[in-house]
């Protein structure tokens, strides 16, 4: 996967109508700390899909994704249905690959997140972004909602 690619999704919206997105950048735009999180699950989902999952999700960020799943609600945006399962895609199309027994785990600073638009086959565009609270000027791991 390119590295501009890299990210984990808080919240998939779906087709947000363009009218819309000025409200949803403005209740997006939510305080939070900094926070670390550790990748250390390697995974092949079904698909083919080749993974890194946290062996826990850190409170900060649970804490993070119900506030942003608060925010849209305000705005008359519904989360999505499916259970949440963070990870970082590393592959697709990887059927048949193992995944390592152990594998160094990356501990990533988030200091920010990001509303993400993605369309196919442009890629995605960076839409607003986030940062922590005393991080106006440094870019954090690309979080998209």
């Amino acid at each position: 996967m390119p590295a501009e690619r890299l990210h984990l999704t808080l919240h998939f919206l779906g087709a947000v109508p363009r009218e819309r997105v000025p409200a949803l950048r403005a209740a997006l735009a939510l305080p939070f700390a900094p926070f670390a999180l550790t990748l250390s699950r390697p995974a092949l989902w079904a698909g083919g899909i080749a993974v890194l999952e946290p062996a826990r999700i850190p409170p900060a960020l649970a804490d993070l994704r119900a506030a942003l799943g608060a925010a849209l609600q305000r705005v008359g945006l519904a989360a999505e249905a499916r259970p949440w399962r963070p990870h970082l895609t590393l592959a697709r199309r990887a059927a048949g690959a193992t995944p390592p027994a152990r594998c160094a785990a990356p501990c990533w600073r988030v200091n920010g997140f990001a509303l993400v638009e993605s369309r196919l086959p442009a890629g995605y565009t960076v839409l607003q972004r986030y940062p922590a609270l005393g991080r106006p000027d440094e870019e954090g791991f690309k979080l998209k909602t």
